[in-house]
């Protein structure tokens, strides 16, 4: 069996939840990127005689009372033909939803799975509410990575039967990450998005810089509001406490994981609607063995029970996030003993392995039906 994966990014700028099911999914893959309307893949690069002369064919097409057909579709409609594919895996609702026509022409079954945005986001819902609800109609499942994904599809008619819950799972090797805690240090990693309110974050460690002086603030990542987040820094005159290092190398990640005493992320719903599903960033910090400061948020509760592998706050409550730092840090015992709760939950509950099967047995069966 073949599949495509398809995926708005280039694999080494996929997230990395759609990384990890391109590395581990055992069957043959094409990956196929391009935005929201994936049509592109590494052996099939359109150069532009092939669109000048698709244009020119579209052209005379139309002169003679016959419907256009995109490029993006009709190069990608090359490449499930040439490839042979026989099952898609669409990573988000929308690459689904854009891709839906081409896959219904050539009879390739459809899975998809919602990430996040794709189903949180009000002006997304609304834009796509048509399509998705012709996705639903037509895929063998939508596949959510937090129940509360569920209340939200089933409000745009999803049929029950077809949503699979299969929370994300870090890679195993985050497991093996035995912290030392080396360096009093609380550690973030994540995109400066608004979801992830990394400015929130700041504050909550000001509040709690002022009652421990020598703690510092790793913020691992970037975005849109990096810059932003940088001011606030320089406002609050903390640039000696908090170090932005960028994008960071999965070994870099674990090493920091390794040095760290915390791990912290004040995600929130933004004020377009966007929300996280369950952040992976989080399941790898408690599968290395750190507690987790965050909020109660989608998926994080699931992942991170209070007071047992970590501790969560309302959202923008910056007084009781700062609260929760200064509390495990004056407590370092209380903070490993939370970190190793965090990883034996983990590993009993939020695997790759187990989350890759269910994902497997959906492509088998999806296959199998035609």
């Amino acid at each position: 069996m073949k599949i495509a994966v398809f995926t708005p990014s280039k694999t080494e700028k996929s997230e990395t939840f759609i990384q990890n099911h391109i590395s581990n999914l055992s069957f043959e893959k094409v990956i196929i990127y391009g935005g929201s309307f994936p049509y592109l893949s590494h052996n099939y690069q359109p150069t532009i005689h092939q669109k000048r002369r698709f244009k020119f064919i579209q052209f005379i097409k139309n002169k003679l009372g016959y419907n256009r057909q995109k490029f993006e579709a009709f190069h990608l409609s090359k490449i499930l033909k040439e490839e042979k594919v026989d099952v898609v895996f669409a990573e988000y609702l929308i690459t689904g939803a854009e891709t839906l026509e081409v896959c219904k022409k050539m009879n390739i079954p459809i899975i998809a799975i919602a990430l996040g945005y794709d189903i949180s986001m009000d002006h997304i819902i609304t834009h796509y509410k048509d399509r998705y609800q012709n996705l639903f109609k037509y895929a063998r499942n939508i596949v959510i990575v937090s129940e509360h994904m569920k209340v939200n599809l089933e409000a745009l008619n999803c049929p029950e039967d077809k949503i699979v819950f299969s929370p994300a799972a870090p890679d195993k090797s985050f497991f093996n990450v035995l912290p030392v805690h080396t360096k009093k240090q609380i550690l973030a990693v994540g995109r400066f998005v608004d979801k992830k309110a990394p400015h929130l974050t700041i504050l909550a460690f000001y509040k709690a810089l002022q009652k421990i002086p020598d703690v510092t603030l790793i913020m691992a990542g970037d975005g849109a509001l990096l810059n932003v987040c940088k001011d606030l820094v320089k406002a609050l005159k903390i640039e000696n406490s908090v170090n932005f290092i960028g994008r960071i190398t999965p070994e870099q990640h674990k090493e920091l994981l390794s040095q760290s005493i915390i791990f912290v992320q004040h995600s929130k719903i933004a004020d377009n609607g966007d929300s996280e599903g369950t952040p992976v960033a989080i399941l790898e910090a408690s599968a290395a063995g750190l507690p987790v400061i965050s909020t109660v948020h989608a998926g994080i509760p699931y992942v991170v029970i209070h007071g047992k592998t970590g501790l969560l706050c309302s959202e923008l409550d910056v007084n009781g996030m700062a609260e929760n730092m200064i509390l495990l840090l004056k407590n370092p015992e209380r903070a490993k003993e939370m970190g190793r709760n965090g990883k034996q939950h983990t590993k009993k509950n939020f695997t790759l392995k187990k989350h890759i099967e269910v994902l497997e047995d959906l492509i088998k069966k999806a296959g199998q039906s035609l």
